[in-house]
């Protein structure tokens, strides 16, 4: 779905849309600090601009050798290590479109992203957190003709079928690809797939104009620059690691700090060490790392300026504690979506606005309440949130009927978050109008849950709900009804069956409620809500007690 040419006009003509590919920043920044620490991974260490160059023009000319060109779609699932990096500009130099996962993705996630992308290619570790990623990928590139090119990233082997990293980049010629000089920043460059409540996955589409706009619509508001130094704890699969982390550090020309396996204290000694000055974070991490002793020895050594926080509903509470506990750094809520940004507190807000709100839009991002009709509400009063904005994507791979659903006239996109916005543009989330669980800060379709669930032959029928956690947000709760009545279910099971049928473990259920029918309309769809709050009752959960 393009975007209207005034508007077009517009985001040029401010600075929004750049036309600029995100190989056009990272050559930028090699000729402006060669030497200068472009990532930094746990794992495999440190690469300069200059050996970040070298090793992506190599990349660029292996891939273009197997095959890859403008416009094929290439899955990258990777840890948070350099080589996410380097595929990514690789992938760019070549005009591909690169299909982002997290690594924590099973092989059913695999599977529905590949088919429906029709990648031609992929990269995963070969082992990663006691995971035998070829395994699991080799039965799904048996099954569908289109991937092509397995590579491999960590552990050598010699698997039919398989590069590794390493064979990949001995296998080039030549040291620089062919560049297709017809490839431009309206050209399809990013695939972010998201779940959904109906459990298909959404593929989110994104050019480098408004992909970009995610940094360029939002550094200026906080004035990073090249001396930034920033800390990404959260996976690179994920937009919010991908954009604010790998894409804003190229675009500054900053360095890039990579934890690869989240934990609290690692992360404090990182932050202090690598001098961080801005870290993107999500509420169940923020919570984790305030929790921590050692927080209070190293909190006046930070250089961190600023910390956003997103993924999931951010309380009051938690951002007090912040401020308290973190009394230099700027943390704000970040509102956003795979599909867009946003809103943020910016430097100089009140405390009030800062620990009461979700802030305001950012640069060239329109927001407005509608009712039920689409039509505008009064300010203060509560609605669903459209956007319209620089950042906002070009529609659902592949998903007519959706785009059609989700924008209004005008090319406002319906978020599915209820939300009021008060006379001075603060924005605060009030509710979702979405199904969609989240559970550390992923969001968890249940219908996706439900279809496998429902082929165990003891489950009759069965609905997934999120059932509130202090520190995960939400957990998956599984409502079942038995085949025979009486009949034994319990939680091992449903956790065997789910790991057994390929969904990732953040998407097993945590709880299980056995029940003898569930809540449905007279046209006989399932009242979820009304569902959600029999067993947050049955279960006992106060606000006091969600843990």
């Amino acid at each position: 779905m393009p975007c209207e040419t005034n508007q077009a006009d517009y985001y040029r003509d401010k600075g929004y849309w750049t036309d600029l590919l995100l190989t056009d920043y990272f050559e930028q920044a090699v000729k402006r600090f060669p030497e200068k620490i472009a990532v930094k991974d746990e794992r495999f260490g440190s690469v300069s601009y200059s050996e970040m160059q070298n090793l992506v023009w190599r990349l660029a000319a292996a891939l273009q050798a197997k095959g890859v060109k403008k416009g094929d779609c290439f899955v990258v699932a990777l840890p948070n290590w350099h080589h996410v990096t380097a595929f990514v500009l690789a992938l760019n130099y070549l005009g591909a479109v690169g299909v982002h996962l997290p690594v924590t993705s099973g092989g059913h996630e695999f599977r529905g992203v590949v088919k429906t992308s029709d990648a031609m290619g992929i990269v995963v570790p070969a082992e990663f957190n006691r995971r035998d990623f070829i395994a699991m990928i080799d039965p799904l590139a048996e099954s569908l003709d289109s991937l092509k090119i397995l590579v491999s990233v960590g552990v050598e082997h010699d698997t039919p079928g398989w590069l590794t990293f390493e064979q990949l980049l001995a296998s080039a010629t030549v040291e620089h690809p062919v560049l297709d000089h017809s490839i431009t920043a309206s050209d399809l460059v990013s695939l972010l797939f998201t779940s959904g409540s109906s459990g298909v996955p959404k593929g989110v589409m994104h050019n480098s104009n408004t992909i970009g706009a995610m940094n360029s619509a939002v550094a200026p508001i906080y004035g990073f620059g090249p001396d930034e130094v920033i800390l990404m704890a959260a996976p690179l699969g994920f937009s919010a690691g991908f954009v604010h982390g790998l894409r804003l550090a190229i675009f500054l020309g900053a360095t890039l700090v990579l934890q690869e396996t989240w934990s609290a204290d690692r992360y404090l000694e990182l932050l202090a060490s690598e001098k961080a000055t801005f870290s993107l974070t999500t509420p169940t991490l923020l919570r984790d790392l305030l929790e921590r002793p050692m927080l209070e020895e190293l909190a006046t050594g930070l250089s961190l300026r600023v910390m956003l926080c997103g993924g999931n509903f951010v309380s009051a509470d938690l951002l007090r504690e912040a401020y308290k506990k973190l009394p230099s750094t700027l943390t704000s809520v970040l509102w956003g979506m795979t599909e867009g940004i946003g809103t943020g507190c910016r430097p100089g807000a009140s405390f009030e606005r800062i620990t009461g709100s979700d802030g305001q839009p950012f640069l060239g991002t329109e927001l407005k309440i509608v009712d039920d009709s689409g039509n505008n509400v009064a300010a203060g009063e509560e609605g669903e949130m459209v956007m319209r904005s620089p950042s906002l994507f070009l529609g659902y791979f592949k998903r007519d009927q959706l785009n059609a659903e989700s924008f209004l006239p005008g090319r406002w996109f319906r978020t599915g978050d209820l939300a009021v916005i008060d006379e001075e543009g603060f924005v605060k989330l009030t509710g979702r109008l979405k199904d969609t669980i989240i559970r550390g800060d992923a969001n968890i379709s249940p219908a996706e849950i439900e279809e496998i669930l429902l082929t165990d032959e003891r489950i009759r029928d069965v609905a997934c709900v999120g059932i509130p956690d202090k520190r995960l947000g939400e957990r998956v709760c599984a409502c079942v009804v038995p085949e025979n009545k009486g009949g034994e279910v319990v939680l091992d099971d449903l956790v065997e069956f789910a790991e057994q049928q390929g969904l990732a473990k953040n998407k097993w259920p945590q709880i299980l409620v056995l029940l003898d029918s569930l809540p449905m309309t007279s046209s006989g769809k399932l009242r979820r809500s009304v569902l959600q709050e029999t067993v947050i009752e049955l279960l006992g959960l106060t606000e006091g007690n969600m843990s």
